[in-house]
């Protein structure tokens, strides 16, 4: 077992850790966060990091602009230098950076505090971002030594709790949907080399990784495909269903060298995602399908059944069974190279 699969098989046990702070002792830190932004009548919440940080924001966007609250994100580079005009007083800053002393990220709630509210999200302690942030919120992950894993699936969570506090849906419901994804979670670890196993063997040949996701599920895509460079340094790219299909799905004509991972937690006939599914099939490419939805196998397709969550919460269990797999592919011996 390499080091990036040790710690992504120490997920479910800090979710489920991590659930416990913020839903007790830690639930303070959440309420004053909602408060800050009922009192002081803001009007939008912007995220911002920069990597993987950033990619955890897609998993609750939607979410939150579906409930009527303005929400927003953009690299910590790109508001602080070109769209700092985006921050005046009603506007909530949530910066997000794992080691905290991210220099883009930084620089930039540097200058927001300086016109209205920061929290601050990060891992490690002492970092520079938990002394400029108005309220600060630890990941609570440990160290990490690998390429990230552990941290990006404990942001997202925190991010959802954040999200539904904001909400105001922050109620048994979520909380029993956190706990299906843990326990789901558990069961996937406990035997994950078995689990596994067939989709790394699925996965043999492939020259070109394509990742397809659409709203919340972008956010598996982006991190992993990072991972993959990181870890494979291999050809990989992200592609939104929609967009993938005005051209880049030609690259399916690489036949057996091409696999697509698509990331839907709902696949059903008559979609554009269904129409790219079939393309990519009817070309000879390979599709692993990660998804709640009752897709039969067959020849050059595998399927990772998922359980049906939430879309806030599907990049949590969509992560972990993608890992594994990438942590197979790349070898017992592997070491982090940078």
């Amino acid at each position: 077992m390499n080091g990036f699969i040790k710690e992504v098989c120490t997920q479910s046990r800090l979710l489920r850790e991590v659930t416990d702070f913020y839903r007790n002792d830690g639930a303070g830190l959440i309420d004053g966060i909602a408060r800050e932004f009922r009192q002081k009548k803001m009007e939008r919440i912007i995220f911002t990091g920069m990597g993987s940080s950033l990619y955890a924001m897609d998993s609750v966007l939607s979410y939150l602009t579906g409930h009527g609250i303005r929400a927003l994100s953009f690299s910590s580079f790109e508001l602080s230098r070109f769209q700092f005009g985006q921050i005046d007083e009603k506007t909530l800053i949530v910066a997000v950076s794992q080691s905290g002393n991210s220099m883009e990220v930084v620089e930039l709630a540097e200058k927001a505090k300086k016109v209205t509210t920061v929290v601050g999200l990060y891992n490690n302690e002492g970092c520079r971002l938990s002394e400029i942030a108005d309220i600060p919120l630890q990941i609570r992950a440990g160290k990490e030594v690998s390429i990230t894993s552990k941290t990006y699936e404990l942001t997202m969570l925190i991010l959802n709790i954040l999200a539904h506090k904001l909400a105001g849906e922050l109620d048994g419901s979520f909380w029993t949907e956190v706990e299906a994804a843990v326990q789901w979670s558990d069961g996937w670890l406990e035997k994950w080399e078995e689990n596994s196993r067939p989709m790394f063997e699925f996965a043999q040949g492939t020259e070109l990784f394509d990742l397809l996701a659409n709203d919340t599920s972008l956010a598996t895509a982006r991190q992993l495909s990072l991972a993959y460079r990181e870890g494979l340094h291999n050809s990989t790219a992200v592609w939104e269903c929609a967009d993938y299909a005005h051209g880049q799905y030609h690259s399916a004509k690489m036949a057996e060298k091409y696999l697509a991972q698509m990331f839907f937690p709902v696949l059903s006939e008559g979609t554009k995602e269904m129409k790219m599914f079939r393309f990519i099939l009817d070309h000879g490419g390979k599709v692993m399908v990660y998804t709640a939805s009752e897709i039969p196998e067959g020849e050059n397709i595998f399927v990772v059944k998922l359980p049906r969550l939430r879309d806030t919460l599907m990049p949590l269990v969509e992560s972990i069974a993608a890992e594994t797999m990438l942590g197979m592919l790349f070898g017992p011996d592997w070491v982090k190279d940078h």
